[in-house]
């Protein structure tokens, strides 16, 4: 067993150097097959790929970009089509209120504070494209400055005024009668919970981890190139920037998978600041968590490390990662799971060749090839002006005839509609599911029968769901919830259904747990008001029940079903 008097401490060398080997070893870094299929994927889902062969049908198959649409837009729907998503569950009958309140804050932080559609929007797409979304939930200090004036005012009043902490007095003048006219500055506290989704190459973590948590991996970290007036900005002392120097790095502008986003208007090179100006200089920032026993006391405890270029900025011992991520199909003891939009790329290249084959087919069937006995025509360019009624002069009957063309293999169409069954089975998307089955929606078939086939056919859209909830939008809330806890001082009133209501943030200490409603289908929130509308039926019926159903119960039962409808102003 080694001995703890032998440990020493780091050194902010020792620490750059641990950072460095950790940062380039990672998966993300330099990984160039996780990148290539990333830039892959994308450039199928844009409809770039498979190339055409020129002179031949330039059509594309977009089989990737319809599985990835129909799958992020059954997400969005489920989760941000307006209704509460989650909600924290009451300990005991005494908590009722206080679970609403933090239900009202944090749904206030996400929604209002915070744009989460635009957020979950990008972790999906990022999670069926990229194999994993990930996004950043951090506690931000701000400050806003408004500017006020003030005008013939004595210097009494002026200096009730300055007497408050957040009015600082930025010009003045005095007229003839001795009173004041100028400007003040009213500092406002505007520090919030921050929701940011983060770019897939921006994201670095140990190779083999998994899972994203403290007790699971030793290091992960995001990059992002910022300017020099950025970091003045965020408050870093100058005499550390000013030790920033050139830093060899991987160049973000170049990454496969940034310029496969950004080809498509042109954009393939980034911003160079390059004889410009120092102020706009680009630095290559890394927020990393490592642990690391930085005092040499033997035990080694998660870091938050903010290195600038070559220079450490920042660096602070933590309890927690601020990441959530989501992984649409999960491997098990591993964070990466599989890449849902690269498994219909095979797909999308097949139903490509078929179905040039048969345009081509088409094409050469319409405008057929000849042959032509040698001087059997008075003008050759009367043939190739292929006019519509055009004459063409021949000097024997037998001049021309249609090179012979072969017939179209038969079983092409039958190979086009088992490719369409396969890329149903591989994405688990249906054309029950997105309505667009002719053979279903029928004057013989009930409407029922199509709910019922529907919801059959979309039970991996379901595990997905399932997935996002449990994955993504549990930790997200929960995470939210502990940094109103632990940074909010003050009592705010927020908007909630057209009422303002008060919270109390400084009650938010004791943990609570949160449930996400998951309801994906044809009519299930409707399926789910009426559940307790049958309640309400029987309940009202029965002597027995009847007696102990009082007007409270009705109207949180009511309550209850109003809201799974979408009616949230309840007492309107």
């Amino acid at each position: 067993m080694a001995d703890i008097s032998t440990y020493k401490e780091l050194n902010e060398d020792e620490i750059i150097v641990m950072l460095d080997n950790n940062i380039q070893s990672s998966v993300g870094y330099l990984d160039g097959e996780l990148s290539t299929e990333r830039r892959r994927v994308l450039d199928y889902y844009n409809g770039k790929l498979p190339k055409a062969v020129k002179g031949k049908s330039r059509y594309i198959s977009m089989d990737v970009y319809d599985a990835v649409s129909s799958m992020s837009a059954s997400l969005l729907e489920t989760f941000a089509s307006g209704h509460r998503i989650a909600k924290f569950v009451p300990t005991g009958p005494d908590d009722i209120d206080q679970a609403e309140m933090c239900t009202n804050m944090v749904d206030y932080v996400c929604f209002r504070q915070n744009d989460l559609y635009d957020t979950m929007r990008q972790v999906i797409f990022d999670g069926l494209t990229a194999r994993v979304g990930v996004c950043r939930v951090y506690w931000e200090q701000m400050q806003e400055v408004d500017r006020e004036n003030f005008d013939q005012i004595t210097e009494e009043e002026l200096d009730v005024i300055l007497s408050q902490d957040n009015v600082e007095l930025e010009d003045s003048e005095v007229d003839e009668f001795g009173l004041i006219s100028g400007t003040i500055l009213v500092s406002r506290d505007a520090s919030k919970v921050c929701i940011d989704p983060v770019a897939p190459e921006e994201f670095l973590i140990e190779p083999q981890a998994k899972k994203l948590h403290p007790d699971f991996i030793n290091f992960c970290a995001i990059r992002v190139e910022k300017t020099l007036t950025e970091l003045r900005q965020m408050g870093y002392p100058e005499e550390k920037l000013a030790n920033i120097g050139p830093h060899d790095d991987v160049d973000m502008d170049t990454e496969p998978e940034v310029l496969a986003r950004h080809e498509l208007v042109g954009a393939d090179r980034g911003y160079n600041s390059e004889g410009y100006q120092d102020q706009v200089r680009s630095v290559m920032c890394y927020e990393a968590y490592i642990h690391l026993d930085v005092d040499g006391s033997g035990e080694a405890t998660l870091h938050r490390i903010f290195k600038a270029g070559n220079v450490i900025l920042d660096i602070e011992e933590v309890n927690r990662l601020p990441f959530i991520h989501f992984a649409p199909i999960p491997m098990a003891h591993a964070f990466y799971g599989s890449n849902f939009a690269e498994k219909l790329i095979d797909t999308q290249n097949a139903r490509t060749v078929l179905t040039r084959s048969i345009l081509d087919h088409a094409a050469i069937t319409n405008a057929p090839r000849y042959l032509v006995t040698k001087g059997g025509l008075t003008n050759p360019r009367e043939l190739i002006d292929n006019r519509v009624g055009g004459l063409v002069n021949v000097t024997r009957p037998d001049a021309i005839a249609p090179m012979p063309q072969a017939p179209l293999n038969q079983f092409v169409f039958q190979t086009l509609k088992l490719l369409d069954d396969d890329a149903q089975d591989i994405s688990g998307i249906s054309r029950l599911s997105t309505g667009t089955n002719k053979d279903a929606v029928s004057k013989q078939n009930s409407f029922a029968m199509v709910e019922r086939l529907a919801n059959m056919s979309m039970q991996r859209q379901k595990i997905i769901a399932r997935n996002f909830a449990n994955q993504f939008l549990k930790p997200l809330f929960n995470e939210v919830y502990a940094l109103i806890a632990e940074y909010e001082d003050a009592e705010k009133i927020i908007d909630v259904a057209g009422k303002f209501v008060a919270v109390d943030p400084v009650r938010f200490r004791e943990r609570r747990d949160v449930t996400v409603e998951l309801h994906l289908g044809y009519g299930e929130q409707d399926r789910e008001a009426q559940k307790f509308l049958q309640l309400h039926q029987l309940f009202s019926q029965d002597p027995k029940i009847s007696a102990l159903y009082q007007g409270n119960n009705v109207y949180a039962l009511m309550k209850d079903a109003l809201e799974k409808q979408g009616i949230m102003n309840v007492e309107d």
